[in-house]
């Protein structure tokens, strides 16, 4: 049967171009990560999202991100008043465990849905050629914009519609251009028809959906980010509770490539990820 879906999307790090050494150990990846779900189960994850903040005390117009949850948690270990500047200034006084906790059950909401399917890149800067900033923008969007007509076109009624966070105004433009363009067939797929043929800029604090991203993109982060020498276990944790088991897949069951794209291609660091992946996996039983 035919059906709408939207697809929230987030992205996570940064990219520029000749980064230097200390930009790399600062933002190691750029990250896109996109959740598609059936339009008739957004009223049942917004109104779920909105008591799981109201259970927490969580102000409803506000937004916590995943990086926030980290720098809380510097500011509480080091026990550090947080200037005024900071907009997390009204969490001071909320241990920054209760809030990993509200993020852990924000996303266990994933897995109620009927149907969901996560869509992942990433860049690992360290190892990427100098690629301007708009290409690698619209390298990224492109490998989401491909795997959700893909996802979509079993029923010749289905319709997608893609929602992004705003960055700024110039980038804003930059994004709907992008989209615009590959929509318009400058792309391997030469006519798209089951995703809108715009883009739609949200306000994040507004959206359920692209705050779900935005912790989706932080647990993705952290399998890329976990070693020996860093204790990413928690975020770990959530992506294999949540974001794992609703990665779009192919036919045979393969994620690296449907639900996960590295951006430009490489088999070197796909087979890096499933190292990852293979060597950090949690230890059940």
């Amino acid at each position: 049967m035919a059906d709408t879906y939207f697809c929230f999307s987030d992205e996570c790090g940064d990219y520029k171009p000749r980064m230097t050494a200390k930009q790399i150990r600062i933002h190691p990846y750029f990250i896109r990560t996109t959740l598609l779900l059936n339009s008739n189960e957004w009223k049942t994850l917004n109104n779920n999202f909105r008591q799981l903040k109201t259970k927490y005390s969580l102000p409803l117009d506000k937004e916590l991100k995943w990086a926030n949850l980290w720098t809380l948690r510097n500011f509480q270990i080091n026990k550090k008043e947080i200037p005024a500047k900071y907009d997390i200034k009204y969490l001071e006084k909320v241990d920054y465990h209760i809030l990993i906790n509200f993020v852990d059950e924000a996303l266990a909401l994933i897995n109620s849905l009927n149907e969901k399917k996560i869509i992942a890149t990433y860049t690992k800067n360290a190892t990427v050629a100098a690629i301007n900033e708009k290409s690698m923008m619209a390298f990224h969007l492109q490998e989401h914009m491909q795997r959700l007509e893909m996802e979509l076109q079993v029923d010749e009624g289905n319709l997608g519609v893609l929602f992004i966070d705003p960055i700024s105004n110039e980038k804003n433009e930059m994004f709907r251009q992008i989209y615009y363009e590959l929509f318009e067939g400058g792309d391997f797929i030469k006519k798209y028809k089951f995703i809108k043929d715009s883009l739609n800029i949200e306000n994040s604090h507004h959206s359920v959906g692209i705050q779900i991203a935005d912790y989706i993109s932080g647990a993705f982060s952290s399998i890329l980010k976990v070693s020996s020498d860093n204790d990413y276990s928690i975020g770990v944790k959530m992506f294999y509770d949540y974001v794992y088991p609703n990665l779009r897949k192919g036919w045979s069951g393969a994620i690296q490539g449907y639900g996960i794209r590295e951006v430009p291609r490489s088999r070197i660091n796909r087979d890096w990820l499933i190292g990852q992946m293979n060597n950090f996996k949690p230890k059940t039983g």
